[in-house]
């Protein structure tokens, strides 16, 4: 999400849990995906996430997403919904 629109600028990212492939491969990320999270940023496509997510989780250990958000009631992407962290999700509406 741009600050272009006086909107804030948001990150997704998604929280994986701590585990190792039967095979020692990396695996499928989308069978471990813990939650999906949203996180404050500067705007710009290289953009960094800040620390913490919206919900207070760090950053650190998440993979960010290759996902731009429209709007605020559209932060997750449609397909991971499923996971999306209602914390972020109740934080990003009443920002």
């Amino acid at each position: 999400m741009s600050n272009d629109s006086g909107l804030m600028a948001i990150v997704v990212m998604r929280e994986l849990r701590e585990e190792l492939s039967e095979d020692s491969g990396q695996g499928d990320a989308a069978s471990r995906i813990k939650a999906v999270h949203a996180a404050p940023t500067d705007s710009g496509p290289h953009a960094l996430p800040g620390e913490q997510t919206f919900c207070g989780r760090p950053t650190d250990d998440m993979e960010r997403m290759d996902y731009e958000p429209s709007g605020p009631q559209e932060w997750v992407p449609p397909d991971m919904e499923s996971w999306a962290c209602s914390e972020c999700a109740t934080a990003i509406r009443s920002a």
